[in-house]
C-alpha cells in the first residue's frame, strides 16, 4: 500500500488500509457481481468451463490467516503459505476467475481462538478439504446462475470420488485430470458379497469385485498406435498445439458402492522440450454426445486458469499484499477478480482491432492515463526518508514494548 500511495495521483495511505483491512463492505458480494458480468459477457460462447485450482501465496510469520507450511505449487516443495482454491470461467483463450475460498489447514479450525484472533467468522472454523470447497463453489455460482457447460479440474479433484459423484448427483458434466496408477475397469465389474464358505471365521460382509483393475498407465502402454487419433487443440503464438488423443470406456469403483461407475477415461499425448507429457482424465460424458477433439479441448482446458493465476499474480498484485486478517485477505481477492474481470471485457471489446492485447499492455495505459504522479527528484528523497522513518519509527516501538515488558 505504501509503495501505491507514492505513484497513484490523490492517494492515501490510511484510507487504502481502511478500506482493504477493516472497512463493512461485503467481499462475497463484489465476487458474486464479478461471476455474473462474467458469465454474461461468455453468453455467445459455444461452450463455456469451469475451471478448478488452487493457488498458493507465499508468507512468513504465523498471524497470516490460513498461514501454514503447506504445498506451494510455484516453489514445488512445501513452504509457509496461504492457499486459495479459485474457480475461473474459460471459453476457448478467453478466461477470468470467478470465484475463490481460502482454505483453513487443520492447524488453523483445531485452535479457534487463533481464528477469532485472526477475524475469521465462526461458521467458517470448520476444516473443509479443498474438494469440498471446490464443490462449494460450484454450487454457490449455479446459484447465482452462471453458465458453464463442464466442470474441469487436476488430479487433486479428479482423485477424490466424493466431488466427481456429488457433481454426477447434481447433473454436473466433469472433467477431471487423474493420476497414473488411477485403476480402472476395462468391462463392468460383477460387484457381490463372496458366500461364506464354512462353519469358522467371520461371514463376508464387504462386497468384492471378480474382476482385476489395471492402472491406467498400463492399459495405455499397451494401446496399439492405430487406436489413436491426432487432433489439432489450439492456435498458439508458437504455433497450432497438436495431440495424440485416446478415448475409451471404462468403469470406476470406490469399493464400497453397490455398483461401479462408468466412465470415459480421456487420455492426451502431447510432444514436449524434454519429450512426451501424458495426461490421464475421467469424465461423465457421453461418447454420444461429445467427440474425441471435444474431449480433449475440454481437458485441455485446464491451462487457462494457470494463466489467469500468471497473470493476477504478475500484473494485478494477487501476491502482493501485507495483510493479516480473514476480512482483508478476501477484500483483496475480490479487488483482483473485479480487475482481472475488468481485463477480460477490454480484451474481448479489443479483440478485431487487437487480438494481442495483453494484461500487462492495459495495466501500462491505465497507469499512464490515470495513475502516475509527476515526480521531481525532491519528492522522490522525500518519499525514501518517509519511508526510513517508518522503518525506525516501528523499530523504536517495537524495542520500547519489549522493554516494558
Amino acid at each position: 500500500m505504501e509503495r501505491m500511495v507514492e505513484i497513484v495521483a490523490d492517494s492515501n495511505y490510511e484510507r487504502i488500509q481502511h478500506f482493504i483491512s477493516s472497512s463493512p463492505w461485503d467481499a462475497r458480494a463484489v465476487m458474486d457481481k464479478v461471476a455474473i458480468n462474467t458469465s454474461k459477457a461468455f453468453r455467445n460462447f459455444k461452450r463455456v468451463g469451469l475451471v478448478i485450482d488452487e493457488s498458493a501465496h507465499g508468507k512468513k510469520g504465523e498471524k497470516s490467516v490460513g498461514v501454514a507450511r503447506q504445498y506451494n505449487g510455484n516453489k514445488g516443495k512445501v513452504d509457509n503459505c496461504q492457499v486459495g482454491v479459485y474457480a475461473a470461467l474459460c471459453s476457448g483463450e478467453h478466461y477470468s476467475l470467478v470465484g475463490s475460498r481460502l482454505y483453513l489447514p487443520k492447524e488453523w479450525t483445531d485452535a479457534p481462538a487463533r481464528c477469532r484472533d485472526a477475524g475469521i467468522p465462526e461458521e467458517n472454523i470448520v476444516f473443509r478439504t479443498k474438494q469440498e470447497l471446490a464443490l462449494d463453489m460450484v454450487v454457490s455460482l449455479r446459484k447465482q446462475g452462471v453458465r458453464f457447460d463442464f466442470v474441469d479440474g487436476d488430479g487433486l479433484y479428479g482423485n477424490d470420488s466424493k466431488l466427481a459423484d456429488a457433481l454426477d448427483l447434481m447433473g454436473e458434466i466433469f472433467v477431471f485430470e487423474v493420476h497414473s496408477n488411477q485403476k480402472i475397469y476395462l468391462e463392468e465389474p460383477d460387484i457381490s458379497i463372496p458366500p461364506f464358505m464354512g462353519k469358522r471365521g467371520r461371514k463376508p460382509s464387504l462386497s468384492k469385485s471378480k474382476q482385476k483393475t489395471i492402472e491406467v498407465r498400463q492399459y495405455v502402454a499397451n494401446v496399439a498406435l492405430s487406436c489413436w487419433k491426432e487432433f489439432t487443440i489450439r492456435d498458439t503464438t508458437k504455433g497450432f498445439l497438436k495431440c495424440m488423443a485416446l478415448v475409451r470406456k471404462v468403469w470406476i469403483w470406490d469399493g464400497v458402492s453397490a455398483k461401479a461407475k462408468e466412465r470415459l477415461l480421456v487420455v492426451r499425448k502431447t510432444r514436449t522440450p524434454n519429450g512426451v507429457e501424458i495426461k490421464y482424465a475421467l469424465t461423465n460424458a457421453k461418447e454420444t454426445e461429445y467427440s474425441w477433439l471435444e474431449l480433449v479441448q475440454m481437458q485441455s482446458q485446464r491451462y487457462f486458469i494457470e494463466r489467469a493465476f500468471q497473470e493476477s499474480k504478475q500484473e494485478l498484485g494477487m501476491s502482493e499484499y501485507q495483510i493479516r486478517g480473514w476480512l482483508a485477505w478476501h477484500h483483496h481477492t475480490a479487488m483482483v477478480m473485479m480487475a482481472l474481470e475488468f481485463v477480460f471485457r477490454e480484451k474481448l471489446l479489443c479483440k478485431e482491432v487487437s487480438p494481442l492485447l495483453s494484461t500487462r499492455d492495459i495495466r501500462e495505459l491505465l497507469i499512464i492515463k490515470l495513475a502516475t504522479k509527476k515526480k521531481t527528484i525532491a519528492d522522490v528523497l522525500g518519499q525514501i526518508f518517509k519511508r526510513h522513518r517508518k522503518r525506525k519509527d516501528a523499530s523504536d516501538n517495537f524495542h520500547q514494548n519489549n522493554l516494558l515488558i
